[in-house]
């Protein structure tokens, strides 16, 4: 006889419990906070009213946010001072809206519909107000980014089965076609780097040559049923020859796992020459973490004595099911999420003073963010993006200018 497991925990039961009761505390000392300051500033300083209250209602505001930082959800530590200023941010706009909305929505239904006199619909609407505002807090603010944006979409009804349309197939071909002509083409002066040619990072190799990884996005064409996604990377390696960095990624093509962070596994498939064919296992952290089995044709390009090239394109993308468990198995075509349908990337090297100038230009195809939350999904999937083309960066840096 099979056995269930409970979908809620007890621990997880007397987990949410404890936030409750910590959240409806600090709630009380928030009150505390906004008449004593209101207070003050009307008796004390002769404030207008008005003026007093909205300060004082701030002052409660960053009590709160303080206290369920350090106390409420202080199993959810935030990473970095960003973090902490977007939660607060999600904070202010999601307890700000439901207290403010809420209250005025429920006192006028309660008292003018259903005839409850005043106090008890006040009473009533703090009590309702403060529920929501917990689930908003627990659900979406004191969470990771991708987390709240995964929440965001199964609200919305959009984490449904999404899949790829020959329309996004289609411009999708287009763009890859106007990238492929343009990387075999573009080996003029100040048309080899996309950081050249968009103009507006003159300083970036100066960024790069101190030791930082410079990303942009690019502007990538509208796609129906579907987004393009187009970030150009640079990085410098310094001490090593060009000769010695194309040597040292064609040694080591099918170890991806030993040095990249988002690559599980690898395997060198095939290799003839200046092509090759690898085997990568991808754990990609878009929205929510989802794992493919993934095959990518790399071919190298010469151009002259200082500079070479690469493109890299994945011919295969199967999402996993349960990966990493002995459940493991291949999502079937059509039924994916839809984070990744198409990948494909162009590299440039070339030689300068005291080491390599790399770049990468990375473009993917994956599913639309439904248009409502794009105001808010938009910027957390730029991030991630961002973030993770610095990590493959950086993972280069480090795996090529080690012992060359």
């Amino acid at each position: 006889m099979p056995v269930c497991c409970p979908l809620i925990s007890a621990s997880a039961v007397r987990q949410m419990t404890r936030r409750w009761v910590a959240f409806n505390a600090v709630g009380v000392g928030g009150v505390i906070v906004q008449i004593g300051v209101a207070a003050l500033l009307i008796q004390s300083a002769g404030w207008h009213y008005l003026a007093a209250t909205a300060v004082a209602v701030e002052a409660a505001v960053v009590h709160n946010f303080a206290w369920h930082q350090r106390w409420t959800w202080n199993e959810r530590p935030a990473s970095s001072a960003r973090t902490i200023a977007a939660r607060f941010l999600r904070f202010q706009l999601l307890n700000g809206a439901i207290s403010l909305l809420g209250n005025l929505l429920l006192v006028a239904a309660m008292t003018g519909l259903l005839g409850a006199p005043p106090v008890a619909a006040n009473l009533a609407a703090i009590t309702a107000c403060a529920t929501f505002n917990f689930l908003a807090s627990e659900v979406l603010v004191f969470r990771p980014p991708a987390s709240v944006l995964a929440v965001l979409l199964a609200a919305s009804g959009a984490a449904a089965v999404a899949a790829q349309s020959p329309a996004a197939l289609a411009e999708w071909q287009r763009h890859l076609a106007m990238l492929d002509a343009r990387h075999s083409a573009g080996t003029g002066p100040g048309a080899f780097f996309m950081h050249d040619r968009e103009g507006g990072q003159r300083d970036w190799r100066e960024t790069v040559r101190s030791g930082g990884v410079s990303v942009v996005e690019m502007q990538a064409p509208p796609v129906a049923d579907g987004r393009v996604h187009h970030w150009v990377g640079a990085v410098f390696v310094p001490e090593v020859t060009i000769d010695a960095l194309i040597s040292r990624l064609k040694q080591q093509a099918g170890r991806e796992s030993d040095f990249y962070p988002d690559v599980v596994a690898s395997k060198l498939l095939a290799a003839e020459g200046d092509r090759l064919r690898i085997y990568m296992k991808l754990k990609r952290t878009a929205l929510i973490t989802v794992t493919y089995d993934t095959e990518h044709a790399v071919e190298y390009r010469r151009i002259d004595a200082a500079r070479s090239a690469a493109r890299s394109e994945a011919t295969k993308i199967v999402e996993l099911k349960d990966a990493g468990t002995p459940r493991e198995r291949p999502v079937p075509p059509g039924d994916d999420r839809g984070f990744l349908w198409r990948l494909a990337a162009y590299w440039r090297y070339e030689a300068s003073s005291g080491g390599v100038l790399v770049e990468c230009e990375s473009v993917s195809l994956s599913r639309p963010v439904p248009t409502l939350l794009r105001p808010v999904a938009s910027p957390i999937v730029n991030r991630i993006a961002r973030e993770s083309l610095e990590r493959t960066l950086r993972s280069l840096r480090a795996m090529t200018a080690s012992r060359m």
